[in-house]
């Protein structure tokens, strides 16, 4: 099953406690990143056919692929903090950043255990992240995103050094085979843009491109794309006076009829709606009384 993850800042972060049920629920996937820290009580975490007991302390590495989820004990049910990021905060910092989380998850040690001396500086920047996205107080986007570089930093570091060597340059070498096409990408998905475009970029055939981004990425080239247009929109929303149809076209979309359609399907609102509720002109003209 495959959840719908929506943003609540136009920096892609999100920071939440959440106590998993006491009954096995079915597994999901999302195309953010995640960091768990269990914070109380006990249970066990779901990785696909993996499971882990969870303690107080332990850390839970997910990617955009794998499927997974947490079950709280009866007697003594857990709480996490979770953190969901874009995966492309990352790579607009340095592409190696995504490597701890572009595992093949059944050679892949999910956990970080309280017992690692890893733990406690991880734990600590997972709660100062929820601390600075829960009380929302003056530049604490840039707090939380420069703790989750940070970790990830620390995250790379570590998982560096328990892989093969030949494995750690297989990661390596497609990371640096796709950062030209996420180029692209980037500069150009305000313009029509076709997955025969990407392939003749990395001179592979549009069917090897497409298993690329499915792969590594954890999401199709029309996904991705999506993805791109659809961030665009919200950053023009809130931060511009432009009108939806400006917008429409100004992020890359083709049609206004379709640009509503899907942005309300990948955000839960309408691009109007979006505007009302996050928009720096609303805050500021609608002031607290």
């Amino acid at each position: 099953m495959r959840l719908n993850i929506t943003y609540e800042n136009h920096i892609p972060i999100n920071a939440f406690r959440w106590t998993p049920s006491r009954e096995l629920q079915p597994l999901h996937y999302h195309s953010s990143l995640e960091i768990g820290l269990c914070v109380s009580g006990s249970g066990i975490f779901y990785f696909g056919e993996k499971r882990y007991r969870v303690a107080v302390g332990d850390i839970f590495i997910v990617n955009n692929r794998e499927l997974h989820i947490a079950q709280s004990d009866k007697s003594n049910p857990s709480t996490y903090i979770f953190i969901n990021f874009d995966p492309r905060l990352l790579l607009d910092e340095e592409e190696s950043l995504l490597l701890p989380f572009a595992y093949s998850s059944d050679h892949f040690d999910n956990r970080i255990t309280s017992a690692s001396p890893l733990s406690a500086p991880i734990g600590a920047l997972i709660e100062k992240m929820w601390r600075e996205l829960d009380a929302k107080q003056d530049g604490y986007l840039s707090m939380a995103k420069s703790a989750l570089l940070e970790l990830c930093v620390l995250l790379l570091r570590h998982y560096s050094t328990r892989m093969s060597k030949l494995e750690w340059k297989r990661m390596n070498d497609t990371f640096r085979r796709l950062r030209p096409a996420l180029a692209i990408l980037e500069d150009r998905f305000r313009e029509p843009l076709e997955l025969t475009d990407i392939a003749n970029a990395l001179l592979i055939s549009p069917s090897r491109a497409s298993h690329l981004f499915q792969e590594e990425l954890g999401r199709s080239f029309k996904d991705y794309l999506l993805q791109l247009r659809i961030n665009e929109a919200k950053r023009l929303l809130i931060s511009t006076n432009l009108s939806a149809a400006d917008v429409c076209f100004e992020s890359g979309f083709q049609s206004i009829p379709s640009f509503y359609r899907l942005f309300k399907s990948a955000v839960g609102i309408s691009p109007l709606d979006y505007r009302s509720k996050y928009s720096v002109h609303a805050i500021i003209e609608n002031p607290i009384q």
